[in-house]
């Protein structure tokens, strides 16, 4: 019995986990954002200043989140642009966007 009880617990406990964080970082929506320069050296979407980007992820004017990957000489790759819906998202500055887990669809307003 005490078994049997320890594994729905754990099972519990594992089901509230807090769910994944994912960076959004705010890029350009320019073709040219996204080019490699000719050496290699630059590959991914350009990050700019987040107050470019809106809660929506589109701020219309070319301007996008692109969600989680690695900013190297303000570049980032090996994210997406498709919002993952399963995750506490956070801009870089720190402000969240989207609230993971259960039911987590909710965004908050920009902070000042």
């Amino acid at each position: 019995m005490l078994i049997g009880t320890i594994g729905a617990l754990s099972l519990v406990v594992a089901g509230c986990s807090s769910p994944k964080e994912v960076t959004a970082h705010c890029v350009e929506d320019k073709p040219t954002a996204r080019t490699t320069s000719f050496d290699g050296s630059e590959k991914g979407q350009r990050v700019v200043d987040e107050r470019y980007c809106d809660d929506s992820g589109r701020a219309g004017g070319g301007y996008h989140y692109y969600y989680g990957g690695t900013v190297r000489n303000g570049r980032v790759s090996g994210g997406s642009v498709t919002r993952p819906s399963d995750a506490r998202i956070v801009t870089e500055r720190g402000t969240v966007i989207q609230r993971g887990g259960a039911g987590g669809r909710g965004g908050s307003g920009r902070g000042g």
